[in-house]
Parts: structure tokens; C-alpha cells; sequence
């Protein structure tokens, strides 16, 4: 009977504490967004800016464009991954594409061929189809559309994937960090565990730099949605879109304290740093006190150019 509880507790504990049995590998790939279209030169300026090559590049495609093989041979060939987030929208116009039409079929040749330009690259991608649905400021919002029709959509698409063997596509959910309002939940929208790989987290501080914004951390933006996520689901999780503004705090204290919280989220495999100057001041200069608490966060091990295991 001791033997049994004995056997028992400790079992207890290896679920609790995931320590028995095969480990996860432990790091976070380091990512950036640089530009629409990103080249080679940006991908080696952030290396040496920062002193760690980014193993994540994102990029942006709406309804209709492909990914374009110049920025594919670029990213590729200085050994990063890239992370594709597809919009079904028209961007310019910011105008939602017949949503019906896709579900009737209507669109299977250009996903398809979408499908397959992925296949060809021949190495993990990343993928974030229709992401922050749990937002109010795209069509494909479920609160616009539903949370069960954003569901079926995003199982067409993947079904149309997987008919064309595209096994090198990682697909993320990619959430806000916050339900915006707060009954548009991203839980409502969730397509499934069969046919997500990643979750991914987006949130940023955005300080003062708007009339409705105030001065937020790190933990503040994403440790409640990081729980949520561990609680409900079983799956990695990238943080796939993150940074702070410049005005209304201390920009260098906050990417410190956001990498020494994010080497206390486990589950995180990887982030992706906005690292522009696009709708506020998201860039890390490196030649002042942000950008150089962004090198010596970077140069800990934890943060990674390579994956130590399979993605």
C-alpha cells in the first residue's frame, strides 16, 4: 500500500510539473517583423544590431497574393523561418472578401495555389490565417461573422491544405490578447485541436501614444490570455506579435522585463518583434538604452536562432 501511494504521488507530480517521461526542449526562437517585404540585408542588420540572427520573419498577404519568392529566398537563405499571416481581405480597400463564396467553393483555386507555393518551399512555414478574430476591427471578426462560421472557414482552408499535402505548414490561431468587446471570445472561434498546430498570442503597449491608451507591462498585456490558453488548450504557443510604444514610460526597463517574463512562460515558443515605426514608435534603436536592453536580453540562451527540437 505504500509502494502505491508512493507511485501514486509521484505520478501526481509528473502531471503537474510535466517532469516524467521525454521533457519539452527548453528556448524561445527569436522573431521580428521588419517590413512588408524583408531582405536579406534587414535580416543581417537585426543580427548584428542585436546580436542574435532572428529565427522567425514575419510578413503580411491579403486575399489574392502569394507569397512572393524573393522574400521566401531571402528569409530561407539566411536560415530563419517564415511566418506568413494571411488576410482575407482586400487590405487597401479594407474590405472583406464574399466569405460565402469561399465556403461555397469559389475560391478553391487560388487557396490551392496558395497551398502550393507554401508545399514548394520545401521547409517549415508558419502560418496565421485570419488572425485576432477576437477583435472588432476585421471582417473576419467573430463578432462580425460568428464564431461558428469563422470555424468552418478556417477548417476549408485547412482541409484544402491537407488535400495537397502541405505537411511542412504549421498553423497558428492567432488571438488578441484581449477579447475586444468582451463577449467577442476567442474561445468561441477556435476551429479545433486537429487543425491548430500553434496558438498565437498578439498584444501591445501602447503607452500614451493614443487618447484611449495608458502605460501597460509586459505580464500586464499577457500573462491573464497566456493562462487562459494553458488552461484550455494543449498546444505551443508563439507570442506572434508584441512590442511597446515609446511614449508614456520607460522603454528600456519594459523590453527588459518583458523577456525576463517571457523565460517564465514554458509554453512560448517562439515571439515576434515589431521592431517599426507603423501606427506608433515600435522600433528598439540600437544605439540607445532600449535597443541595448534588447541585445543583452537577447544574449541570454534561452532565446534561440535555431529550434533545439522539431517545430
Amino acid at each position: 500500500m505504500k509502494i502505491a501511494a508512493t507511485l501514486i504521488m509521484v505520478l501526481g507530480a509528473c502531471v503537474l510539473f510535466g517532469s516524467c517521461g521525454k521533457k519539452d526542449e527548453k528556448g524561445c526562437l527569436t522573431g521580428v517583423f521588419l517590413a512588408d517585404l524583408p531582405k536579406s540585408y534587414a535580416i543581417e542588420k537585426f543580427s548584428v544590431d542585436y546580436g542574435k540572427r532572428p529565427a522567425l520573419i514575419l510578413t503580411f498577404l491579403d486575399w489574392g497574393a502569394l507569397p512572393d519568392e524573393n522574400v521566401v529566398r531571402d528569409v530561407y537563405d539566411r536560415g530563419s523561418i517564415l511566418v506568413v499571416t494571411w488576410e482575407p481581405w482586400r487590405a487597401k480597400e479594407k474590405k472583406a472578401i464574399d466569405y460565402d463564396a469561399l465556403l461555397a467553393g469559389r475560391e478553391d483555386e487560388y487557396i490551392r495555389t496558395f497551398a502550393l507555393r507554401m508545399k514548394f518551399i520545401g521547409k517549415t512555414v508558419f502560418l496565421r490565417f485570419a488572425h485576432e478574430m477576437n477583435g472588432d476591427w476585421y471582417p473576419w471578426s467573430g463578432q462580425k461573422i460568428g464564431g461558428e462560421k469563422y470555424q468552418r472557414l478556417f477548417r476549408y482552408v485547412r482541409k484544402i491544405f491537407d488535400e495537397v499535402h502541405a505537411e511542412n505548414v504549421r498553423w497558428v490561431f492567432s488571438i488578441n490578447a484581449e477579447n475586444v468587446p468582451p463577449e467577442n471570445a476567442y474561445s468561441g472561434c477556435y476551429p479545433g485541436d486537429r487543425f491548430v498546430d500553434y496558438i498565437g498570442l498578439d498584444g501591445y503597449n501602447w503607452g500614451t501614444a493614443q487618447s484611449w491608451s495608458r502605460w501597460k507591462s509586459f505580464k500586464d498585456i499577457f500573462s491573464g490570455v497566456y493562462g487562459d490558453v494553458v488552461r484550455r488548450y494543449k498546444k505551443p504557443m508563439i507570442i506572434s506579435e508584441f512590442s511597446s510604444a515609446s511614449a508614456g514610460g520607460d522603454k528600456a526597463l519594459w523590453i527588459e522585463d518583458a523577456l525576463q517574463a517571457m523565460r517564465q512562460m514554458p509554453v512560448v515558443k517562439g515571439f515576434i518583434l515589431f521592431n517599426v515605426d507603423k501606427e506608433a514608435d515600435w522600433r528598439f534603436p540600437p544605439n540607445i538604452p532600449s535597443g541595448q536592453k534588447l541585445k543583452s536580453g537577447l544574449a541570454n540562451p534561452y532565446f534561440q536562432e535555431t529550434p533545439k527540437g522539431s517545430l
